[in-house]
């Protein structure tokens, strides 16, 4: 399986503060899919509606 590196820039609601976060995505057979993050996301009470990560959540993630 193939690994991807994205960068994601914009506004952190938990460290209230503009930062870069570094994504890993796996290419399988069902799609695209988040490995990891350098950041609390998934952990973090925003990540529900965190803007910074809303990228990546997208189907056609990084494109």
């Amino acid at each position: 399986m193939e690994t991807e590196e994205v960068f994601y820039s914009g506004f952190c609601k938990a460290l209230n503060e503009t930062r870069t976060v570094l994504c890993e995505f796996e290419e399988r057979e069902d799609g695209r899919v988040l490995i990891s993050a350098d950041c609390a996301y998934g952990k973090c009470p925003h990540s529900g509606d965190c803007r910074l990560m809303e990228p990546a959540r997208l189907p056609s993630a990084g494109l």
